[in-house]
């Protein structure tokens, strides 16, 4: 997997497909959890739909640099912006999921010109005391023990019926989980730092690309109420909702979402812009 050197930091990242339809590649941004592979099956959708796929870990992530903090959203966009240059690519249709959808909103404000559209999915443009609660509990859990920190998350992040078909997975996971080094989870704390001081609401009136905000049915962390704030500020915010799915839709749903996002490229390439709906 192929890394750059994006304004000192080394970040992995990963370039799949051919060159993308209408012109623009499909970046991919990842959960604060995540990894390049967490986006697989999108990717594959969407490469075998014609599309270009950019997909990278953030600085602090699993395979980019660690201890290149402190973490900000806007430097998580400043550093897409210094990859895409490097990459040659001057405009992309930017997805993000949770934190990598708040990137996307950043990205989106302070690089107008690289954003041919922007689709954010369990996203928010503020944190609400409970969802602060929860992040600050991964944060000390993720301090304190692996094990315990898996688990203080995976009920915010999957459906009931997701957790009670798939206990061998999260097991698997949770064991994955453990065996991380100490600098992923110091990291992790510290990417939870740069979510917890989020301050978007009130400031994305200026974002003019066709834009969709999604929400997972069954997302308790970052719900619907959320996403319909967000998508009010945006002009002509179009608004979905993925059925049956936890926080996690990328990897709960990730049919769903490809489907869905597919259908929203399509409409976006057209230069007519999705209309709003509720």
């Amino acid at each position: 997997m192929p890394k750059a050197l994006v304004r000192g930091a080394s970040l992995h990242y990963e370039l799949s497909g051919k060159a993308g339809v209408g012109g623009d590649s499909v970046v991919l941004l990842n959960g604060i959890a995540m990894s390049i592979g967490n986006w697989r099956p999108v990717t594959e959708a969407l490469v075998a739909s014609g599309r270009r796929v950019l997909c990278h870990d953030f600085r602090g992530q699993m395979l980019s640099q660690k201890r290149v903090g402190p973490y900000s959203l806007r430097g998580h966009a400043e550093d897409l912006a210094a990859l895409m240059d490097q990459l040659g690519i001057e405009s992309a249709d930017i997805i993000g999921t949770s934190y990598g959808g708040e990137v996307a909103l950043e990205f989106a404000l302070a690089f107008p010109a690289k954003t041919a559209s922007l689709a954010v999915v369990d996203s928010v443009s503020f944190a609400d005391p409970m969802l602060v609660a929860a992040v600050e509990g991964w944060k000390a859990c993720a301090l304190a023990d692996p094990v315990a920190f898996y688990r203080s998350i995976i009920a915010w992040n999957y459906s009931a019926e997701y957790i009670g078909s798939n206990r061998e997975l999260l097991a698997r996971r949770e064991t994955a989980m453990a065996s991380l080094p100490r600098a992923w989870f110091e990291d992790f704390a510290e990417l939870c730092d740069a979510f917890l001081v989020i301050d978007l609401k009130g400031r994305l009136g200026p974002i003019a690309a066709p834009t969709l905000v999604v929400w997972a049915e069954k997302d308790i962390l970052k719900g619907e109420s959320y996403s319909r704030s967000l998508a009010a500020e945006i002009a002509g915010a179009r608004l979905s909702m993925i059925g049956g799915s936890g926080h996690a839709v990328a990897m709960e749903r990730p049919e769903a979402l490809a489907a869905l996002l597919e259908g929203f490229l399509k409409e976006a390439a057209t230069g007519r812009g999705p209309s709003r709906r509720g």
